[in-house]
């Protein structure tokens, strides 16, 4: 029974449900979204906190340690890590794929509620969270430029009107702005003025905060109208501070004025932004984890006229950096690839068929199986990115294959004297079951990505649902659309009856000479059948061989490094740097950065590091290089030249610690401020860490491959230890209460008040003049009253002696932890650096409470190589199942699947060739390959299945008939896939490097099959043939003594 004979009686009808298909992929397509990678739903949240003046002991124990306490207790938590530094407090989640943020959200706001008991009162403002993607790296980036207006007045005027209307568009997480910080009325306390007058910094905090409020003062009413009441209570200026009182001494009156510097500047002096060379705010936007990122980009972009239409004429703001701009360029190139794919096998199609009318025939399943393909991207929300569209360009070679094969039989049964439409009928009855058996197998090779829940399924699932989509619409089309059109437009002059020309004949000739030598040497194989059979354990083992020595010559990486024109670099110096000096550093790294002649942008942050953070000793510098190329205005080097080149640059100013990353677009949360990748010791006991972690860190700066080595100990902050004599101070009436608030209020930084404009508020800072902060002893002069009133120094109870203390407390699933930073050697593998890294562990016999810890590049790569083996098991065993199903037969599938170990030993061949590591997009091409290559083996079982049930031939005659009829098609088909693959394996445009290894792994696997498995599988089904004559001549003999002892017996 024909299921599509219906179909392919009614052309007209078929035509126009094909049209139909089409005009809804087109539709699809325009409303796909676009992205680099597919969309990752990796839920993260951060809760941040800021305390300014505590150091970062203090922000780990009175913070971190509460918040974690409640937020670990959310359900579906992977990973929480904490960094506390002087001020602030950063707590970082990663939840399990599948929750929800929304949901999450709502868990995380009440866990940071409950812990509000646990946390400092003093805090300005309350913890605030945000949704955050595991890159860390911005969608967009905005600058801010004035000739006129002060960086305060930028950051006023981005913060209140441009962050708000950033913030509202669906897609973004966080809007940041960078490069300054709130206005603020400074007031510097001369702690000697103070002492001299008998007050101390807390009356002058008590002043300010009781003479600057701002609250209801109610309204009057005289029966017939009402008026409000105001006061003037509220003060703005700094000279309207400076008047005010803060006490009598001796019938004079003491001011602010005399005894602080009051000014108007930032809450402080760390932050500071440039693009090239001159002074900027800027405006990170990051965007959520289930957001598109061009689609967050575009909107963004598309916001841009109205808020320029908000701002003063003066005030310019551009796009500086700009991720997604890269991503549309790279999926342009493989679009290209697609185009051109299209086209080889297009003209691997006419070379072989020699007709126009078959050969267009034929492409028709191409437009219809892509736009079937968009439909059900679009229907189940994915987009147009690198994996999809290289799925798309693969699939080319599946689809067109099935096309082939019906056309090619029609054809045939046309040149026995059948009419078109009886052809189509009858070649679609005899193929259709070979057409769903290689589409269901193939469906068996992805089914086992469709589950897991890790970032390696997750990535390979749009890819796999993609290609199964195209390939199951096209094997609908080729036994429907396909066989109608044969049987109403393909004539015996069309399908090649006509007198050949001599370009023709010459074909004709090869094609005959081709076949010919085929059939001698698969005679060859067939009486050497007994020999052939061990081909595929041969080859096995060769696949492991090869596989084995790509990993140990090349490496292993999750993922190929993609030169997309655009560099990460962090400047480091020790933590109690001044903001002028590092403001120095920053612009030095930035200038050398720009006098290299591949580099066209450089935008520099100063005090904020990649998650936001604020940070005083860092810098950060996001670099655009100039388009790859040989042109004017083009750079010819690569990615890993420039970098090399810059880091000899750096290496000739010692003061300067950059670290250099290439940008890619599959950026994990691996990356940090000192290098691409890192990773913890963790221990439940701090006292361990930092020896250990110091010398870990001294046994990589010995290996070359290892580059910007560092750990959280080796930059520490100096501090001066305040030793209370608690007995001295109680007898003075001292108590420890009254001391911390009298340092906090001269040292801290301390915002007493806010002041109100109309658009926004700011603080009143208060601190010591830097002149009284030039040495230690300006805290033994701080004055604290006692509770009798009288004035006592802070030398008459206390006495200081220096210290060190880490810059950062890291804290991971609640137990302490000290993270190593490092880049490696651009040609060094990841899976070698991870050996490495385990080897130096091992030999520096860390103590038992010690644990390591891996999180991002190294962890996705050790998920990969674990996941891979069991995805190609499950593969394998999916197709032998379905197969096994489909033939009613054990036997059947393993001669099928005997055409593996060729593929696998072809792409190890090519990838040892072209010197190609192992990586996610190598395993891909293997999965392919799985695919792809059986389908040589199902033509050929098939067919000899049915010439021996229908036909009556032996299995001999049968499979050699088989071979033989099936030789063209099957040399067609493999050219056609291999015709798909070779624009990725050639590798052009921005992003190739992720494309390549998956191209020159199909190719090579292709190429050695055909070679191959043409001979192998007769000889193998042949041998399978003989061995079940020769277990039935057993069973026989078995029986017949069976019977001769009955009888003997009986007898």
């Amino acid at each position: 029974m024909n299921l599509f004979a219906p179909l392919i009686r009614r052309p007209i009808g078929t035509s126009l449900l094909a049209l139909g298909l089409a005009l809804a992929g087109l539709w699809a397509y325009v409303l796909l979204g676009v992205a680099a990678l597919p969309t990752l739903e990796f839920p993260g949240m951060v809760v941040y906190v800021e305390v300014p003046g505590a150091n970062a002991q203090t922000m780990a124990a009175t913070v971190a340690a509460p918040l974690e306490r409640h937020l670990g207790r959310i359900p579906g938590i992977k990973e929480m890590h904490s960094e506390s530094n002087d001020g602030s407090t950063s707590v970082r989640m990663l939840f399990n794929f599948g929750n929800s943020t929304d949901k999450l959200a709502r868990d995380v706001q009440a866990a940071i509620n409950a812990s509000m008991a646990d946390l400092p009162t003093n805090m300005p403002v309350p913890p605030r969270y945000y949704k955050f993607n595991t890159a860390n790296i911005p969608v967009l980036l905005l600058s801010l430029t004035s000739h006129t207006l002060p960086p305060d007045k930028l950051f006023d005027l981005a913060d209140t009107l441009i962050n708000p209307a950033i913030s509202q568009i669906p897609g973004v997480a966080q809007v940041r702005v960078i490069g300054g910080r709130p206005r603020a009325v400074r007031v510097e306390l001369n702690t000697v003025a103070l002492a001299a007058k008998g007050l101390t910094a807390n009356d002058v905090a008590n002043t300010l905060r009781a003479a600057n409020v701002t609250s209801p003062q109610g309204t009057l009413s005289d029966g017939a109208t009402q008026m409000t009441v105001t006061a003037t209570d509220a003060l703005h200026t700094p000279d309207e501070f400076g008047h005010l009182l803060v006490a009598v001494k001796n019938g004079a009156p003491v001011r602010l004025s005399d005894v602080a510097r009051v000014t108007s500047g930032q809450q402080d002096e760390y932050q500071a932004a440039w693009f090239n060379d001159h002074r900027a705010v800027a405006i990170r936007i990051s965007k959520r984890p289930e957001a598109n990122a061009v689609a967050t980009a575009d909107a963004v972009r598309a916001k841009l006229p109205q808020m320029r239409a908000w701002l003063p004429a003066d005030i310019q703001i551009t796009p500086i950096f700009d991720l997604t701009q890269t991503t549309k360029s790279a999926l342009r190139e493989v679009e290209i690839a697609l185009m051109l794919s299209v086209l080889m096998v297009a003209a691997v199609m006419l070379v072989f068929l020699r007709r126009i009318g078959p050969t267009l025939i034929a492409m028709i399943s191409v437009p219809l199986s892509l736009a079937g393909a968009f439909v059900v991207m679009w229907s189940l929300g994915y987009t147009l990115n690198t994996l999809s569209l290289v799925a798309l360009v693969l699939c080319i070679g599946f689809v067109v294959d099935d096309a082939i094969v019906v056309i090619e039989n029609i054809v045939r049964h046309m040149e026995h004297g059948a009419p078109p439409l009886e052809a189509a009928l009858v070649g679609v009855k005899e193929i259709g079951f070979t057409v769903v058996s290689i589409t269901l197998s193939l469906i068996a090779v992805f089914a086992p990505l469709l589950f897991g829940n890790n970032q390696f399924t997750m990535l390979l699932r749009e890819f796999s649902v993609t290609l199964t989509a195209a390939v199951v619409i096209s094997a609908i089309i080729s036994l429907s659309v396909t066989p109608a059109l044969c049987g109403r437009l393909l004539t015996l002059e069309t399908a090649g009856g006509r007198e050949p020309s001599r370009f023709e004949q010459a074909l004709q000739r090869f094609d005959r000479s081709l076949h010919r030598l085929y059939e001698r040497a698969l005679d060859w194989s067939m009486r050497h059948r007994r020999l052939m059979r061990w081909q595929p354990l041969i080859l096995l083992t060769l696949t492991f061989a090869l596989a084995t020595v790509v990993v140990k010559l090349f490496g292993f990486n999750f993922m190929p490094q993609e030169d997309i024109g655009m560099i990460q670099g962090d400047v480091h110096a020790d933590a109690n740097i001044s903001p002028t000096l590092m403001a120095e550093r920053a612009k030095h790294a930035a200038a050398i950065m720009l006098a290299d002649p591949a580099v066209r942008d450089v935008t520099t942050f100063l005090g904020s590091d990649r998650a936001g953070g604020n940070v005083g000793n860092q810098a950060t510098m996001f670099v655009d290089l100039k388009p790859k190329g040989g042109d004017p205005g083009e750079r010819p080097d690569k990615m890993k030249d420039i970098i090399a080149r810059l880091n000899k640059a750096y290496a000739k100013v010692p003061e300067l610690r950059v670290s250099l990353n290439s940008i890619g677009f599959f950026n994990d949360d691996d990356n940090s401020d000192r290098g691409s990748q890192n990773f913890e010791l963790i221990s439940s006991n701090s006292a361990d860490l930092q020896p250990w972690a110091l010398e870990v860190t001294r046994l990589m700066r010995q290996h070359k491959e290892f580059h910007d080595v560092s750990s959280d100990y080796d930059d520490v902050d100096k501090q001066q230890m305040l030793t209370v004599d608690r007995a001295a101070a109680s007898r003075l009436q001292l108590n420890m209460g009254l001391i911390d608030t009298a340092l906090y209020n001269a040292f801290g930084q301390r915002q007493v008040s806010i002041i109100y404009s109309d658009i926004t508020q700011y603080w009143v800072v208060l601190t010591s003049s830097e002149e009284r902060t030039l040495s230690p002893g300006a805290l033994l002069n701080t004055y604290v009253r006692s509770d009798t009133g009288s004035m006592v120094p802070l030398s008459a109870v206390a006495h200081i002696s220096p210290s060190v203390t880490p810059s950062f407390v890291i804290h991971t699933n609640q137990l302490e932890a000290a993270k190593i930073y490092y880049n490696i050697d651009p040609d060094f593998p990841q899976d070698k650096a991870t050996a490495l890294i385990n080897q130096i562990v091992s030999d520096a016999r860390l103590p038992a409470g010690i644990q390591i810890g891996y999180s991002g590049k190294a962890q996705n790569l050790e998920e990969t190589r674990s996941n891979a083996n069991v995805l190609m098991i499950g593969s394998i065993l999916a197709m032998y199942i379905v197969l096994g199903i489909l033939y009613e037969s054990l036997g059947h599938p393993l001669t099928i699947l005997s055409t593996l170990p060729a593929a696998g030993a072809g792409a190890f061949l090519a990838m040892l060739a072209t010197a190609t590591p192992m990586s996610l997009m190598a395993i891909i091409a293997i999965l392919m390959l799985i695919g792809i290559v059986k389908k040589n083996a199902i033509l050929m079982v098939d067919f000899a299945l049915v010439a021996q049930r229908e036909h009556g031939l032996s299995p001999p005659d049968a499979i050699r008939e088989a071979a033989l009829v099936r030789f063209r098609p099957i040399t067609m088909t493999t050219l056609v896939a291999m015709g798909a693959a070779l624009p990725l394996a050639v590798g052009f445009g921005i992003g190739s490097e992720m494309r390549q290894p998956l191209g020159v792994a199909i190719v090579g696997g292709l190429l050695v099959s055909q070679l191959l498995t043409l001979l192998s599988t007769p000889a193998i089904y042949l041998w399978n043939y003989d061995r079940k004559l020769r277990e039935e001549a057993r069973r026989a003999k078995r029986a017949a003594k069976r019977a001769l002892k009955a009888q003997t017996a009986a007898g």
